[in-house]
C-alpha cells in the first residue's frame, strides 16, 4: 500500500506512487464527500489496471447518521459508474476506532483476491528517490515492480545503461536479505553515485534490459477520460510512467483526434528516452490546466515501420486482443524477405519460448516456412557481425508462406541474366544473389541456394551459382577460337604450349584465351594442369593409361622414366603426374611414384 496526496496539485505523485500496485484503498471523508480529486484518482487508477479496492469512508465521528448515510449513497453513486461498483465500502472513524477492524478485514480480503504475476520475471524498479548516506553511500528508494533484489545483485539503469551493485536492501528502516514485488526497499548501491541518478530512472535485472532497450517512441492503446478535451493527433501531452515524466506527442493512426471516452491504437514519440516495456501502463494529463486526460498500455514498446498503416493497425489489433498466431502472421508479411525471429516478437511482450513455439505451430500449419533446422539469426544489411548457425530455436527466421519460392525465382532470374550476358563464364557469387532479395538472411540464401543444387537446377562451381546447362555456350567468335585451342592441344599431345606461347602462335589476346580453355575445361575436352598450362582430355586419359603399364611393370617410377616413356619435356610430364596424384591415382615417394595403396 502506498500513501498518497489527495490534493490536485499532488496528482502527479500520486500517479507515480500508485503505479505498480496491486490495490488501492480509496479515502473519502464523510463530510466532504466525493471530490473532483476523488473521480481523478479513481480514473487514474482505472488507466493503471488496478482491478480490485476498498473504499474507506472517514471521520464518520464528524457528521450524524443521516449525513453518514448521505455520504455513504454518494459514494454508492459513484462507484456505479466506474469499474468498481462492487467495491466494499467502510465507515471508519479513526478518532474513536470505528470500522477499522472491518477495513483490516476488508484490505485481507481483497489482497488475496488481487493478481500477483508482476511478482515473477526479472527484478524492475521504478527510483522516486536518490539520496546519500554517510557510511552506506548512494541510495535509492522505490516501489518494485516485479520480481526480487537482494544484496550482490547486479542491476542495470535505464535509460543510461549503467551498470551497478546492491550493497544492501532495507525494508521500513529494517535491513533484510530480499524484497520481492510490490514492496517499499531501499537499495544501497555501488558503481554509480548521485550525479548519475535522479528520480524516475528504472533499475531493472540484466535479463530485461537485453530484451527491451530503452526509446523514444511506442505504440499503445490510449483511452480518454470521460470529461476529457478532445485531442488532436500531433498533439503534446504530459505522460507519466512510473516515476518518470515525458513531453509525448500523440499520433493517432486511424483517426485525427480522439474525444472523450475514446479508444485509439497510438504513436506516442516522448522528448527523451523511456524505460518501458510492453503492457506496461501510463496516465497522460494535459500541459494547462494540469489535468489527467486518459491514459494507455504498450502494445509495441519498440514499433517498427509498417509498409502499409493498415497491416500495421491489424498487428497491433492483434496483440491488443492477444491473438499471437495473427501478430506472427502479420509481422513476417509486413518483413518480406526479412522473415521474423522470435526475438523480433518481444517488443510485444511474446516470451521467447512463447514466441518460438508459436512462430513452429505456423510453419507446422504451413503458414510460415523456414529455410531449415539452422538457426538463420541477421540480415545481410545488419550492422551486427556474419551471422553463424545455432541450434537456438530463439534465433531461426520464419518467412511468410511462398517466401522461399519466390527467392528461389528471383535468384534463377539473376542466373539467366548471368548467362545470357556472361556465356562463357555464368557463375555469380552468393553476393550478386543476394543483391536480387535484400534483407533476406545471407545464411537462408546460402540454404536456398543448396536446395536449388540437390534439384539439379543449380551448379555449384568454385563458390559460385550457375544454372544447370549453362557454361558451355560462347558467342560465335569464341566459339571459333575455342576450336583453334582445341586443336592446338589435341595435336601437340603431351607438350602443349603454354598460356603465353598460345597467345603468340593464335594472335588472341589472353583473356579471352582463357576464357575459351576453361569453357573448353567444364566441357571435359581439356584438362588444366597449371596457371598457364592446359592438356587435352585425350591426352591425359592416354598419358594416365601409359602411366599405369608402366607401374604395373617398373613397380615405382621416377619423373625421368615417365618423361622419357612419353617423349615429352620435364615440365609436362611433371605437370601431369601432379594431375594424377591429385586424382588419388598415384603416391610420390621420394623421387619416385607408386601406385596408391601399394606398399
Amino acid at each position: 500500500m502506498v500513501d498518497v496526496p489527495g490534493h490536485e496539485r499532488f496528482v502527479r505523485t500520486m500517479v507515480a506512487g500508485a503505479s505498480g500496485i496491486d490495490l488501492f484503498l480509496l479515502v473519502v471523508a464523510a463530510d466532504d464527500g466525493v471530490m473532483p480529486q476523488t473521480v481523478e484518482h479513481l480514473a487514474v487508477i482505472e488507466l493503471l489496471g488496478v482491478e480490485r479496492g476498498v473504499v474507506a469512508l472517514t471521520k464518520a465521528d464528524l457528521v450524524d447518521d443521516e449525513l453518514l448515510e448521505m455520504a455513504r449513497n454518494d459514494v454508492a453513486r459513484f462507484l456505479s459508474e466506474t469499474p468498481y461498483a462492487g467495491a466494499p465500502v467502510v465507515v471508519v472513524s479513526a478518532r474513536d476506532g470505528r470500522g477499522l477492524a472491518e477495513l483490516r478485514d476488508a484490505l485481507a480480503r481483497v489482497a488475496g483476491e488481487a493478481a500477483t504475476g508482476r511478482r515473477t520475471g526479472p527484478a524492475r524498479l521504478p527510483v522516486d528517490r536518490v539520496f546519500t548516506l554517510k557510511g552506506i553511500g548512494t541510495v535509492v528508494t522505490g516501489t518494485l515492480w516485479r520480481g526480487a533484489v537482494r544484496a550482490g545483485d547486479r542491476l542495470i539503469v535505464q535509460p543510461s545503461g549503467i551498470s551497478v551493485t546492491v550493497r544492501s536492501v532495507q525494508m521500513h528502516e529494517r535491513a533484510v536479505e530480499a524484497a520481492s514485488a510490490g514492496r517499499r526497499v531501499a537499495l544501497g548501491l555501488r558503481g554509480a553515485d548521485r550525479a548519475t541518478l535522479e528520480r524516475g530512472v528504472w533499475l531493472v535485472g540484466p535479463e530485461a534490459a537485453r530484451r527491451h532497450v530503452p526509446s523514444r517512441s511506442f505504440a499503445a492503446a490510449v483511452r480518454l477520460v470521460a470529461s476529457a478535451r478532445t485531442l488532436k493527433t500531433g498533439q503534446t501531452v504530459r505522460l507519466h510512467h512510473g516515476t518518470a515524466q515525458h513531453l509525448a506527442h500523440l499520433a493517432f493512426l486511424d483517426r485525427r483526434e480522439l474525444r472523450a471516452g475514446e479508444e485509439a491504437v497510438t504513436i506516442v514519440r516522448l522528448d527523451g528516452l523511456a524505460a518501458l516495456e510492453p503492457h506496461d501502463r501510463f496516465i497522460l494529463r494535459s500541459l494547462s490546466p494540469g489535468q489527467t486526460v486518459g491514459g494507455g498500455v504498450v502494445l509495441d514498446a519498440a514499433p517498427r515501420r509498417f509498409r502499409e498503416r493498415g497491416t500495421h493497425l491489424a498487428f497491433l489489433a492483434a496483440v491488443a486482443a492477444d491473438d499471437l498466431s495473427r501478430a506472427c502472421l502479420l509481422l513476417a508479411a509486413d518483413h518480406g524477405f526479412a522473415g521474423v525471429a522470435a526475438a523480433d516478437l518481444a517488443a510485444v511482450g511474446m516470451e521467447p519460448e512463447e514466441a518460438s513455439s508459436t512462430l513452429a505451430a505456423l510453419a507446422g500449419a504451413g503458414e510460415l516456412e523456414t529455410a531449415g533446422d539452422g538457426a538463420l539469426r541477421d540480415s545481410p544489411t545488419s550492422s551486427a557481425a556474419p551471422s553463424t548457425r545455432s541450434s537456438r530455436p530463439d534465433e531461426r527466421r520464419w518467412f511468410a508462406a511462398g517466401t522461399l519460392a519466390r527467392v528461389a525465382a528471383a535468384a534463377g532470374t539473376v542466373l539467366e541474366r548471368r548467362a545470357g550476358q556472361h556465356p562463357d563464364n555464368p557463375f555469380v557469387a552468393l553476393a550478386e544473389l543476394a543483391a536480387a532479395v535484400p534483407r533476406f538472411p545471407l545464411e537462408a540464401l546460402t540454404v536456398v541456394a543448396a536446395r536449388l543444387v540437390e534439384q539439379g537446377a543449380v551448379v555449384e562451381r568454385g563458390g559460385g551459382y550457375g544454372l544447370a546447362g549453362a557454361g558451355d555456350a560462347l558467342a560465335p567468335a569464341q566459339e571459333a577460337l575455342a576450336a583453334r585451342v582445341g586443336e592446338r592441344l589435341t595435336a601437340a599431345r603431351f607438350a602443349p604450349p603454354t598460356l603465353a606461347s598460345l597467345e603468340e602462335e593464335l594472335e588472341s589476346g589472353r583473356r579471352d584465351l582463357v576464357t575459351v580453355l576453361e569453357v573448353l575445361t567444364r566441357r571435359g575436352l581439356a584438362v588444366r594442369a597449371d596457371k598457364d598450362l592446359w592438356f587435352a582430355r585425350a591426352a591425359v586419359d592416354e598419358a594416365r593409361e601409359r602411366l599405369e603399364e608402366a607401374l604395373a611393370r617398373l613397380v615405382q617410377i621416377t619423373l625421368a622414366q615417365y618423361r622419357d616413356e612419353l617423349g615429352t619435356g620435364r615440365r609436362h610430364a611433371q605437370a601431369l603426374l601432379e594431375i594424377f596424384d591429385r586424382e588419388g591415382l598415384t603416391q610420390r615417394r621420394g623421387e619416385t611414384r607408386v601406385l596408391r595403396g601399394r606398399r
